[in-house]
């Protein structure tokens, strides 16, 4: 869980999190029946944006 906004990090930890959701892998704050999870995060001075879906079904 991401509390604050490390620049540079947060898009990191963000897509790791979201990778452990769909897995089933989130210990304590593992959210039932995941199959999808949103990502988003952005650097510089609001300049470069990413968003990313991850889940568990094949394309």
């Amino acid at each position: 869980m991401l509390l604050s906004n490390p620049i540079g990090a947060s898009g990191m930890i963000r897509s790791g999190e979201a990778a452990m959701q769909v897995r089933g892998q989130a210990g304590d704050h593992q959210v039932d029946g995941v199959r999808r999870a949103l990502g988003h995060a952005y650097g510089g001075a609001t300049q470069f944006f990413a968003i990313w879906v991850v889940g568990t079904d094949k394309p």
